[in-house]
């Protein structure tokens, strides 16, 4: 598997996040440091590769069965939508 499109994008939005979080520690006191750039880009890249296998087939898997929830049968979520109790 390769890196995709879609994983670089991940990774430059984690990684904004992350530098987002840093410019706010360092509002209080905190200082920026080289080691703490590479451990922040080693953070982003851990939470895009969790992203990839873990969070990223459950987000498809949901879209192929229609948006429905774990554990739900489509007779309860219309029963939820329409105040209906079968």
């Amino acid at each position: 598997m390769g890196i995709r499109k879609a994983d670089v994008t991940m990774y430059v939005f984690i990684l904004g996040v992350l530098l987002s979080g840093m410019w706010l520690a360092q509002q209080v006191g905190t200082d920026w440091s080289p080691v703490l750039l590479a451990i922040v880009a080693v953070v982003a890249a851990g939470w895009t590769v969790y992203y990839r296998f873990s969070v990223g087939p459950r987000i498809e898997a949901n879209r192929r069965d229609g948006g429905e929830h774990e554990g739900e049968d489509a007779g309860s979520s219309t029963a939820a939508k329409t105040g209906d109790d079968a």
